[in-house]
């Protein structure tokens, strides 16, 4: 989630298997990439787990919130989550004749209807085409990453650009860079000053214990055009703050 960078799959269920554990998948967004036939390496291994979960919400375009739990054997959920009441007995016939109740494979009881916002946008979409959706966002990381690292020798760029996370933070020549805190409080003023321009709304977090800004491209509209705007507008914010950093602050005695 950080970085956009992937765990060994393969190797992590090697152990599993040796050690007779669970071997759950986090997948939250980045496991959708395997509808990208360019990247979906990154994921081999997944088809090994014994329960993977994933956000609709995240890469697949639905509104919030739509989450997804898949589990290898059903029979762990109803073993874990089936309970017998005396008003929720079952019946061969009737209204409580259907099976499975879905109440014996989760923690609710009563179920909103998720699921119809997921099918829409599967039955429109299709999977190839929200593939090519994740393809295109992984390409414009990569584009935004080639915009930033011309400006190299003050903004510094977390490497490998693996999917569609983009984490980098502006290290001016005018401050002291062994001044860690005090770099990381001018990127986060910066990041704020980006969000409340209302281009766009990055976020931030820490790698190695220093803040940077991070950038998750999840948007079917994104654009190439938009990352020039971006990255124009951030230049412009940083000389602004910058020089107002410079400016001499007046005393009154």
């Amino acid at each position: 989630m950080n970085t956009g960078a992937f765990d060994n799959l393969v190797e992590l269920s090697s152990i599993a298997q040796t050690e007779n554990m669970w071997f759950h998948v986090d997948g939250a967004f980045g496991s959708l990439v395997i509808l990208d036939p360019e990247r979906r390496h990154l994921v081999q291994g997944v088809e090994q787990a014994d329960s993977l979960a994933f956000d609709f919400h995240k890469w697949l375009h639905c509104p919030y919130a739509s989450g997804c739990a898949l589990i290898r054997d059903g029979i762990d959920l109803f073993s874990t989550f089936s309970v017998h009441q005396a008003y929720l007995t079952k019946e061969e016939r009737g209204c409580a004749g259907d099976k499975p109740w879905f109440c014996d494979l989760g923690i609710e009881l009563s179920r909103s209807f998720h699921a119809l916002k997921v099918w829409f946008t599967l039955k429109e979409h299709g999977t190839i085409k929200l593939g090519q959706k994740i393809a295109e966002n992984c390409q414009q990381a990569q584009y935004l990453a080639s915009l930033l690292e011309k400006h190299q020798h003050f903004i510094h760029i977390i490497r490998p650009v693996t999917l569609n996370i983009v984490n980098f933070r502006l290290e001016p020549e005018e401050l002291d860079k062994s001044n860690s805190k005090f770099i990381d409080t001018f990127n986060n003023e910066l990041l704020a000053d980006i969000q409340l321009s209302g281009i766009a709304v990055a976020t931030s977090t820490r790698i190695h214990g220093r803040l940077y800004i991070r950038v998750c491209i999840i948007s079917h509209r994104s654009i190439l055009e938009d990352f020039n705007i971006f990255v124009d507008n951030l230049l412009s914010l940083y000389r602004i703050r910058l020089q107002n950093l410079n400016q001499p602050t007046n005393s009154v005695h």
